[in-house]
């Protein structure tokens, strides 16, 4: 019997254009909340061990580095395209100067539709962003601004307000949760620029 992991993680890459990089962070298979990255960067939870640093370190041409300070869930409250970066309002001005440093944008402490949690708010690439549905029109015109991309409304999961919570995307695709329904999958692709 194949492995099942090894099926869903090859079409995951396949899906998204992207090598796979198994590995940990502080011991976490949640590395998705853990990380966030561009194509200038990574950055990552301060738990991040010498090897699970090295090896990503081996597998990509960027520099990763650590984001001081409690908050850990780097993914979840650093929200980055090639273009601009929201972060949580309670990250220090030292994790701020490193996310604008190591990530080569400049990042704004601000929520999104009253979210903190800025990465599980919304998702951007270089082409597009999805935002919750309570996002504002002033809101959506500052982030279309800031990131340099088109940005838009929806939802994922029949209806589920947190976009990065169930989305993942790229330039090159995108990943959903399976509950997504089909209006909410044409929005995603429409918003990313997966239509012609």
């Amino acid at each position: 019997m194949p492995n099942l992991g090894g099926i869903l993680t090859e079409k995951l890459c396949s899906e998204l254009g992207t090598n796979l990089i198994e590995t940990t962070i502080g011991g976490s298979i949640t590395t998705g909340a853990l990380m966030c990255g561009n194509n200038s960067g990574i950055i990552v939870s301060s738990h991040i061990t010498t090897s699970e640093k090295e090896k990503i370190i081996s597998k990509v041409d960027l520099p990763v580095k650590e984001i001081p300070g409690p908050i850990n869930a780097i993914g979840n409250v650093v929200l980055a395209n090639d273009h601009g970066a929201y972060v949580h309002k309670s990250l220090t001005d030292e994790a701020i100067s490193i996310v604008e440093e190591v990530l080569d944008v400049p990042a704004i402490r601000s929520n999104i539709a009253g979210i903190p949690t800025v990465g599980t708010a919304a998702v951007v690439t270089n082409n597009g962003m999805l935002c919750p549905p309570m996002t504002t029109d002033a809101e959506i015109e500052q982030l279309q601004t800031h990131f340099n991309v088109p940005a838009y409304i929806g939802s994922i999961n029949y209806g589920g307000p947190l976009i990065g919570s169930g989305l993942v995307a790229n330039i090159r695709g995108y990943v959903s949760g399976e509950d997504t329904t089909g209006p909410e999958l044409g929005r995603i692709e429409e918003t990313l620029g997966f239509l012609d």
